[in-house]
């Protein structure tokens, strides 16, 4: 679409096959990364990291949901969970409640973290960069992969000139991916056991 802000590394993926059966692995954590939201799109990736690598396992999106329908909906998956991340305005407690997002996700059970406020087009800068990294299960994210591909600017009617980021329907999953993007080298995979491979190993042998 005209203005598509990732329209050259989506292509990428696409042309090195890294949108494929990428299933989760259960020697690694699967970490969340939301979008919160509640008229407008609620979005959220499971993402794994092995090494340098990112892989997106899952996304679920969806509007009009209360942060247990969630929470509910991430527990069916059968992952090994690390930590959830969750945007800057987790922290503000709703009149309703008293309680934030990130109270209410952590009294459920959910180790949190909260990603620092940022500069929108710092994130997009750190989204080109997370995209050689990048791998995407085909089956799980193909609403995000729609919003990958449709984030745009607004394009002057007058100069046609880019400006920023077009706030619409494909601009929350966007925003997701700025966040992993944000935090990706903070997804650790912590006591997780790997088996020790050299040329002296004769198997049963593990180390932490």
């Amino acid at each position: 679409v005209d203005g598509a802000i990732y329209a050259d590394e989506f292509q990428t993926m696409i042309d090195e096959h890294r949108i494929s059966l990428v299933k989760h692995d259960p020697m690694l954590k699967a970490h969340v990364v939301m979008d919160l939201g509640w008229n407008d799109a609620m979005s959220i990736i499971v993402a794994q990291r092995a090494g340098s690598e990112c892989r997106v396992i899952h996304y679920i999106e969806e509007t009009h949901q209360t942060l247990d329908w969630y929470s509910n909906e991430l527990r069916k998956l059968p992952f090994n969970w690390g930590k959830m991340w969750l945007p800057h305005d987790a922290v503000t407690k709703d009149y309703k409640t008293g309680k934030s997002a990130q109270e209410i996700m952590t009294a459920m059970g959910w180790s949190t973290e909260v990603i620092p406020i940022g500069e929108v087009e710092h994130g997009i800068r750190l989204g080109r960069m997370l995209f050689p990294r990048l791998w995407m299960n085909k089956e799980t994210t193909g609403r995000l992969q729609e919003c990958l591909k449709r984030y745009r600017r607004s394009i002057n009617a007058t100069t046609n000139q880019p400006g920023g980021p077009l706030h619409d329907e494909y601009s929350h999953g966007a925003d997701a991916f700025r966040y992993l993007a944000t935090i990706v080298d903070q997804l650790k995979n912590d006591n997780i056991r790997k088996r020790r491979i050299d040329d002296g190993y004769r198997g049963g042998d593990w180390m932490v």
